[in-house]
């Protein structure tokens, strides 16, 4: 029994750490970074894609926020959650 309870523990902090690294981590940040400066976060779920995009659409015709166009590709791509 011990020997099971071991392995399982050894596993579980096998899977632990920090998360991947990678693209959509990398979007997340930058929505991190550029979206959540002037607001709270809303989770990806809360639009659909196309709501996101008016979203970003308004807050940069607001002049709330200044994205390039690789910017707005890497957050559309986290909100839009590979929808």
């Amino acid at each position: 029994m011990r020997r099971a309870a071991a392995a399982l523990l050894l596993c579980a902090a096998a899977c632990g750490g920090s998360p991947p690294r990678g693209p959509m981590s990398d979007a997340r940040r930058m929505y991190l970074a550029k979206c959540t400066a002037c607001h709270s976060e809303y989770a990806p779920s809360t639009y659909t894609p196309e709501q996101w995009q008016t979203a970003l659409d308004e807050m940069e015709k607001l002049k709330r926020v200044h994205l390039s166009p690789e910017e707005r590709a890497l957050i559309l791509s986290y909100l839009s959650g590979g929808r």
